[in-house]
């Protein structure tokens, strides 16, 4: 994930988690589970 961070221009996991988490109502790890990916 921290990889994704970067190259989605975030300074870091936490930053772009935090984003993630107030744009679309969950984390990220969460929305992995919801999709089948993890």
């Amino acid at each position: 994930m921290s990889h994704a961070a970067l190259y989605s221009g975030f300074s870091d996991q936490s930053h772009m988690t935090n984003h993630f988490t107030k744009t679309f109502g969950l984390s990220p790890a969460r929305w992995l589970k919801i999709v089948g990916i993890v």
